[in-house]
């Protein structure tokens, strides 16, 4: 078995190399070819332009973002739009009158966009699809898109969101968003370390990490979360990017906080406060429960090596859990540290 998921990954590790690879080499064909066509532009303006017909852009599946790379090029009454196309390499030329063409903002809606800035310009032999070349940076590709049109289409207004970067604050699902991350993570975090007396020992957390459902249901959940918060941002007009990236926050943070929240619920549903439960010393600071069949984790511990010193292997110490209907068993330190906060007490009086 572990031999067939290393051949997987591995087969998995060349495929994508080779996509990243070919992509590359097709990427830097295209540039040349454009190179060629800027090269013959001499004392025109121009801007260099990344293609697509809107059938294109509807598919999923594709390596990259756009079919064509080439140049838009003003003449005193059309524009030129000149390229080749990605897939055969054919050259091609087209001629609009300004008269005849209408430009529309596309931005970026979606993943199909490829982390780019997009515009329609329609045309009387059907629209065509466009976006700034800078790379897939939407940073660069956005403000390279508002030039174009300041520059060549200066009669179409752009709003404020065309103009500036997206603002989080600004739409509420992005805020709620933000204000969701934060108040999961500092609950984590305040609920871990700060208020709750209940805890989680290692043994059983790592239990609980390795455990195949955790193991295969972790990346799931994750992708599935991530996907369902991607879908609501992107239909709150939110752009691709920061829907990717608020969705994975969200996702992440989800996933971090299961585990506190699972926590707090038992601590909640608990229909009885803690319990004592036998458990015998195997060496300095480590022992086992007695009654195995319940499913209590080994305990270790690290630090009173003295007050841990008093009780030699074999003898017996109860150590009290608080258990709740989803059963975990959280350490109740209300009742277990009292008698090592006496002992270091009275240790440090005696001195």
């Amino acid at each position: 078995m572990t031999h067939l998921l290393m051949v997987i990954q591995s087969a998995t590790l060349l495929l994508v190399l080779g996509m990243v690879v070919y992509v590359g080499m097709r990427n830097r064909t295209m540039k040349r070819r454009q190179n060629a066509l800027v090269e013959r532009l001499q004392g025109k303006r121009y801007w260099r332009i990344n293609m697509a017909s809107p059938g294109f852009m509807q598919r999923s599946l594709r390596l990259m973002p756009f079919e064509a790379k080439g140049v838009l090029v003003e003449d005193t009454d059309a524009f030129q739009v000149q390229g080749n196309w990605l897939k055969s390499g054919v050259a091609f030329e087209s001629n609009i009158p300004k008269s005849q063409c209408t430009v529309e903002w596309l931005g970026n809606k979606n993943l199909r966009a490829g982390n780019l800035y997009w515009a329609r310009l329609n045309t009387p032999k059907g629209p065509i699809l466009f976006c700034p070349d800078t790379g897939l940076n939407a940073l660069a590709s956005r403000e390279a898109l508002a030039d174009i049109f300041r520059s060549a289409f200066p009669d179409v207004p752009l709003t404020d969101s065309q103009k500036n970067e997206f603002a989080l604050e600004k739409n509420p699902r992005s805020l709620a968003a933000v204000v969701i991350f934060l108040g999961l993570m500092l609950f984590a975090l305040l609920d871990t370390f700060v208020v709750s007396n209940y805890q989680l020992v290692d043994a059983q957390i790592a239990e609980i990490l390795m455990h195949p459902m955790v193991v295969w249901g972790m990346p799931v959940g994750f992708l599935t979360g991530a996907a369902l918060f991607y879908l609501w941002f992107s239909a709150g007009k939110i752009p691709a990017r920061e829907s990717i990236v608020l969705a994975m926050m969200l996702a992440t943070v989800c996933i971090a906080s299961s585990l506190p929240v699972l926590k707090r619920v038992d601590q909640l549903l608990a229909e009885a406060p803690s319990k004592e439960y036998d458990y015998v010393v195997t060496s300095l600071g480590r022992l086992e429960p007695v009654d195995k069949s319940l499913g209590l984790p080994h305990m270790k511990f690290l630090k009173a090596n003295e007050y841990w010193a008093q009780f030699p292997a074999g003898a017996k110490y109860a150590i009290p859990f608080l258990r709740g209907p989803i059963g975990l068993w959280q350490l109740d330190h209300v009742r277990f540290d009292p008698p090592v906060i006496a002992y270091y007490d009275k240790r440090g009086a005696n001195k």
